[in-house]
């Protein structure tokens, strides 16, 4: 009868007690190993974003006055057939501009048009790069029998009726809207008028007669693009990075880019390297002859989780193009933050 005795009561309170413990140390492990793993994927999706939006901004930096083999920018080596040609979207002379800090007086420098891109985030930055697609694998095939001609070209692949597109080779280039396509004997037509979609050709004269042989890279066509990237509210309700081409809607790149700053660096010294970084609208980076010094670009992202999810609470300020100036103060938010820089040689600018 001993040996088929159970347990007693304390015996059992004893083993419930035990258990007790075990199970609140399993779930307590469960949950941290639960938190943390949520953390790190949204500190990888936060980092997976902002590679998304360096590699976009870089990109294009680097293009940035991009127009064929053109080797120097001068008022003579582009001749703009457009109307309005001096317009924000198809100015072709500045190849890249910015402006600080968007508020209700921003203005872009060095053109000085107060037009900012609309809902960007007061307190960002935007800039402005103009260039030529170097994807383009078009080119003339044809000598032109005067400047007024068509374009007869190896391809229209990838071109459509209203693109504003550039003709370019080694000497100068052109730049100009289409207003039909012909298909079946590949050429280009850009005849003078207005143009729906705007903004049409003041002229369909060219600056000269281009020639297939004309350089050694032969003479290409390539579509101009005017590009702004700025902050502004995405469609999750998240700021996100935007770009814009010309004068087309602005569409939303990259979620969860809460601010972008921009520092413009200049040659003072003429050795083809930058000395010292300015934002722009600063004293030495306003007119046009400050800007034709502009030898590379530094960017700077701030980064941010897109839910309010975290545990702790963001108390940090954050100095998001490193000149030592804080940029974004403390949000008091359950978000995650991350800065990410880097530096852009304009190696068209040169």
């Amino acid at each position: 009868m001993m040996r088929i005795r159970g347990f007693s009561l304390v015996e059992l309170m004893v083993a419930l007690t035990i258990g007790l413990i075990i199970l609140a140390a399993v779930s307590t492990l469960f949950v941290s190993s639960k938190q943390t793993y949520t953390t790190q994927d949204r500190l990888a999706r936060l980092q997976e974003n902002a590679r998304f939006a360096m590699h976009f901004i870089v990109k294009d930096l680097r293009l940035a006055g991009y127009f064929g083999c053109v080797s120097e920018l001068t008022p003579g080596s582009i001749n703009n057939t457009l109307n309005n040609s001096g317009d924000f979207a198809w100015n072709a002379q500045i190849p890249i501009e910015g402006t600080n800090n968007i508020s209700g007086t921003s203005l872009w420098y060095p053109s000085a048009n107060n037009v900012m891109p609309a809902n960007a985030i007061p307190g960002t930055d935007a800039v402005t790069i103009r260039m030529a697609d170097a994807n383009s694998d078009i080119s003339l095939n044809q000598e032109m029998p005067n400047e007024s001609a068509v374009l007869k070209a190896n391809s229209i692949t990838g071109l459509i009726e209203g693109d504003v597109i550039m003709i370019s080779d080694c000497a100068s280039s052109d730049i100009m809207q289409i207003t039909q396509l012909n298909a079946t004997d590949p050429h280009i037509v850009h005849n003078s008028g207005d143009n729906d979609p705007l903004p049409g050709n003041n002229t369909q004269v060219l600056s000269k007669v281009y020639s297939p042989s004309a350089s050694p890279d032969g003479t290409r066509i390539m579509k101009f693009v005017t590009r702004r990237y700025f902050i502004s509210t995405g469609a999750s309700g998240n700021p996100a990075l935007f770009r814009q081409d010309n004068i087309a809607a602005a569409v939303e790149m990259v979620d969860g880019i809460e601010n972008l700053q921009v520092l413009y660096g200049k040659d003072t010294d003429s050795d083809g390297k930058p000395n010292i970084y300015l934002k722009a609208g600063d004293t030495g980076l306003q007119s046009e002859a400050d800007w034709s010094s502009v030898r590379s670009v530094r960017i700077g992202i701030l980064a941010r989780t897109v839910n309010e999810k975290d545990t702790d609470v963001d108390s940090n300020t954050y100095d998001i193009d490193g000149d030592g100036t804080t940029d974004v103060p403390a949000q008091n938010d359950r978000n995650k933050r991350r800065v990410f820089q880097a530096a852009v040689q304009l190696r068209n600018l040169q």
